[in-house]
């Protein structure tokens, strides 16, 4: 997606741009698969900000609706709480407070109130971190980043924040995990990590129609009716440099010259490219089992968290000691829940999410991948989810190899190096090379951050630093 966006942008900013894609289609792990049956996004499934999309089709004189259409989920997830009965969010705020208000009535005030500090914040957010990469020092003195500062307290982590603001064991497992979006652990300062359930509640969750699979492919279609070329099914081999910079791609179609490059490839796996050797811990990754159920599953919403009551000893495992819980916290895509064309008639289409360490030394990832899935099977027996192996259609498992051998993932991390080598200790890497003149980023390790609306708009970034000294 990153990509796609870094395309278009350039191509409306005067440059002929062409598109080298390894694979078949495009949308990297965005992009969408065919197996028995069933219509199979493997990746971002959770999709808010889509007004981020439609400024990428006003810049290019269309209209997103004649590209790309979205739905409104509503509830917008299912929470389920070992012991407890599932609890519905609606879509909108004022209905997702009412509700909470019944089962958490001593939390409400709390979420209340954060809410209201992030109302004052969200417009220097859309007017700086969405507007413009932070990459040399003294643009951290604008002042809509220092006043987002008012939000944030750098003597308190994410965790010590929401555990003062929470009592319940529900609200408390529902916000750890939004640090690791970002690569990032509730130790951390991560003030950021609140913007994503403040967009979930305020701005609303989305499903495109066709699944999230339409979104790159809207993309693609968008870049062609602007002139982007693609080069389908064609490995990059490599870089060639003179002078510090690139003067053309080696691909597995030939050489292609160039005046500038723009990698959608993850900045320390192209640094590869360029003999360069890397030493640095890899952030977060996820571990996921897509499985095609030859019946319908009662109990799932489109978008389903499943908390076990030990989701404690699960954090400081993953976040802590860097190891696959033994009880995670799954999270569900169930698109056949909203579209009738996700599955065949009757079944299943269940994708289910694990937040994972990347690939580090101590772990294994060929015993992991076995023994991950046993532990997602497990919790979804907890929550009388499970299934028998007589029903399975098909089985289809991702790990951080995935992402590193597919994708080229640093270490199989979706957010590059772990969060204390950041640029300034704070921000995500910068979107240019600072040894290659015309070597530029975009993607989930480089600035903005990780995630759809955020590669979107890295892709922008990128675009813009073309022809810059």
């Amino acid at each position: 997606m990153g990509g796609l966006s870094a395309a278009i942008h350039a191509q409306i900013n005067g440059f002929e741009v062409t598109v080298v894609e390894q694979q078949s289609h495009v949308g990297g792990k965005a992009a969408g698969s065919q197996e028995s049956g069933y219509s199979l996004d493997i990746g971002p499934s959770i999709i808010i900000l889509t007004r981020l999309y439609s400024d990428v089709f006003r810049r290019a004189g269309k209209q997103l609706n004649d590209y790309l259409r979205f739905e409104r989920l509503d509830p917008f997830s299912r929470v389920y709480f070992q012991g407890e009965t599932f609890l519905d969010l609606p879509d909108g705020r004022d209905a997702c407070l009412d509700v909470l208000r019944d089962r958490f009535p001593d939390d409400v005030a709390s979420l209340q109130k954060l809410m209201k500090q992030l109302d004052k914040v969200m417009g220097s957010v859309d007017r700086s971190i969405f507007e413009r990469p932070y990459d040399q020092p003294w643009k951290l003195l604008d002042w809509r980043l220092i006043s987002m500062a008012r939000f944030a307290n750098p003597r308190r982590t994410y965790k010590q924040i929401v555990d003062q603001l929470f009592q319940h064991p529900i609200l408390r497992a529902f916000f750890y995990g939004f640090p690791s979006y970002g690569g990032q652990t509730y130790d951390s300062v991560a003030p950021g990590a609140f913007f994503i359930p403040y967009l979930m509640l305020t701005e609303g969750v989305y499903y495109p129609v066709g699944g999230v699979q339409a979104i790159p492919k809207a993309f693609r279609r968008l870049a062609e009716d602007l002139g982007v070329k693609f080069l389908m099914d064609t490995r990059v081999e490599g870089l060639e440099v003179a002078s510090e910079r690139i003067e053309a791609v080696n691909t597995s179609s030939g050489m292609i010259a160039c005046d500038a490059v723009i990698s959608n490839v993850d900045r320390f796996t192209t640094g590869k490219w360029l003999s360069r050797v890397y030493d640095l811990k890899p952030s977060l990754s996820y571990f996921t089992v897509h499985w095609g159920i030859n019946r319908r599953i009662p109990g799932l919403s489109h978008h389903t968290l499943l908390i076990p009551k030990d989701f404690e000893t699960g954090f400081e495992s993953l976040y802590r000691r860097r190891q696959f819980p033994e009880s995670p916290i799954v999270y569900i895509n169930a698109t056949h829940a909203t579209d009738s064309e996700a599955s065949p008639p009757g079944c299943s289409n269940i994708f289910a999410v694990v937040t994972a360490p990347a690939m580090e030394d101590h772990l294994d990832w060929k015993e992991l991948a076995s023994s991950g899935k046993e532990r997602i099977l497990r919790t979804l027996d907890l929550f009388d989810l499970g299934f028998t192996s007589a029903e399975i259609d098909f089985e289809r498992v991702q790990s951080p190899q995935t992402f590193a051998t597919r994708d080229g993932s640093y270490l199989g991390s979706l957010y590059g190096p772990d969060e204390k080598h950041r640029l300034f200790g704070m921000m995500p890497n910068r979107n240019w090379d600072e040894q290659i003149s015309n070597l530029f980023y975009c993607g989930g390790s480089v600035q903005p951050g990780a995630g759809l609306p955020m590669v979107t708009l890295s892709g922008k970034f990128a675009a813009e630093r073309l022809g810059k000294p």
